[in-house]
């Protein structure tokens, strides 16, 4: 058996739980009586306590398999009471020169019994008992934070504890303090899921990237069905001769026939289509509208054979704050005659970072450029006008990394080429419809 398999998945189990719970805390869209705290806080707590088990004993186990002092002979011998388990376990680490705190295994002893109740649903009467003494309730239902706070503070600990047996020496004096992560530090923080300003852009763009996804999905069942299949018509010879982005273009164009056709399954996304112009145009005027002036000088700047990417001192100038430090700097490195100054070259590294952080990657582009289109042909002139505008800045974007990062020029055919040539043929498609 596989036992690292476990362990990551049980890492990763954990991982998705916590992030889950504090994404049913914080959406902005969830609604306090139909998932007040208590239900929440009672449902993962018996969730965690079911993977945090497991993950437990997958450890243990592969400690098991490198453990030369058979300490934990006893922990996964047959017909052994969890009770008589827990202790030796306990027993284990100090014998392994750990000095383990007890408290944490009488309280990973109540959680293995809470486990054992949810996944069989039933009560034991001496496992209710030792519950109770552990200050966790005799009804699953009654679970809190605070006992989600314990689960996962036993859960830290018992991990570092097994983490340590990779360095522990039985042979090696006992420290007489007992080794434990103090709760402050296990205690996970929740956020209150109140929205700021702030995080209204990024809700935005989230919402962009799923409507894009979500179109794309929708093409692609398009491009392989038999009424509209991008593969019809050509041979596997004549496929083989084709680049990837050859490819690409007759499977978008497949697409955009189906469209043209006004195919159901496309056409259902219209309405969204045009909503998603609207969350474009209002993520526009919050994040890239205060510099839209700057874009194109800047990829002006970048492009100029005047500019010299290669340098490394522009990623010192790019982060640095002030404006008349910046300029300095890059008076230092200017020739002293020469067709662009500091004062062009400092506002287009401004205006790259802007682009880079308001468009993290080519969504928009393939958004505005093809899935808008495909779906809503008889609109296309709008997407392709908003595709425009998102072409420019996502080039920026790529010209200020390229430089800041790479110290190359950027180049259209660096992907980005092909986006270019679809809104020339689609434009050209769209003035021929009308």
């Amino acid at each position: 058996m596989d036992v690292s398999e476990f362990i990551d998945t049980y890492s990763d189990d954990l991982i998705t739980i916590h992030e889950a719970r504090s994404a049913a805390y914080t959406h902005p869209l969830r609604a306090d009586y139909a998932f007040a705290e208590p239900l929440l806080d009672a449902s993962f707590c018996r969730i965690l306590a079911v993977f945090v088990v497991g993950g437990i004993e997958a450890m243990l186990k592969a400690w098991n398999e490198r453990d030369s002092f058979d300490v934990l002979n006893k922990y996964f011998a047959q017909n052994v009471p969890n009770g008589e388990r827990v202790t030796s376990l306990h027993q284990g680490f100090l014998d392994a020169g750990i000095q383990a705190d007890r408290k944490i295994f009488d309280d990973y002893l109540a959680i293995k019994y809470l486990r054992n109740t949810i996944i069989h649903g039933q009560w034991k009467e001496h496992e209710k008992d030792w519950l109770d003494a552990r200050g966790f309730p005799s009804d699953t239902r009654k679970l809190t934070r605070a006992h989600l706070d314990k689960i996962e503070h036993v859960n830290q600990n018992m991990l570092f504890y097994i983490a340590l047996t990779g360095l522990a020496d039985p042979n090696a004096p006992k420290p007489a303090k007992l080794i434990n992560l103090n709760e402050t530090i296990t205690r996970r923080k929740d956020d209150t899921g109140i929205l700021r300003i702030r995080d209204i852009g990024r809700i935005l763009w989230n919402n962009l990237e799923r409507i894009d996804a979500h179109l794309y999905a929708a093409i692609e069942r398009t491009a392989i069905t038999k009424q509209y299949d991008w593969t019809a018509g050509r041979s596997e010879a004549e496929f083989s001769t084709l680049g990837h982005e050859e490819r690409k273009r007759f499977f978008y164009l497949a697409a955009r026939h189906a469209g043209e056709e006004n195919y159901g399954p496309l056409a259902q996304h219209r309405e969204l289509a045009k909503e998603a112009v609207e969350f474009w145009r209002e993520y526009w005027q919050r994040t890239i509208a205060p510099h839209e002036q700057a874009v194109r000088p800047a990829l002006e700047v970048f492009a100029s054979p005047y500019f010299r990417p290669e340098m490394s001192e522009w990623s010192v100038i790019a982060n640095v704050q002030e404006d008349d430090v910046a300029r300095r700097l890059v008076e230092q490195i200017l020739p002293v005659q020469g067709p662009l100054n500091s004062e062009q070259i400092v506002q287009a590294l401004r205006a790259g970072k802007v682009a880079y952080e308001a468009i993290p990657n080519i969504m928009p582009v393939t958004l505005f450029t093809v899935h808008l289109p495909i779906v809503d042909p008889q609109d296309t002139p709008t997407y392709l006008h908003e595709a425009e505008h998102a072409l420019d800045v996502f080039r920026l974007n790529c010209a200020w990394y390229e430089c800041v990062e790479h110290r190359r020029r950027f180049k259209d055919s660096n992907g980005l080429g092909f986006y270019v040539q679809m809104y020339r043929e689609l434009a050209q498609r769209s003035q021929g419809d009308g």
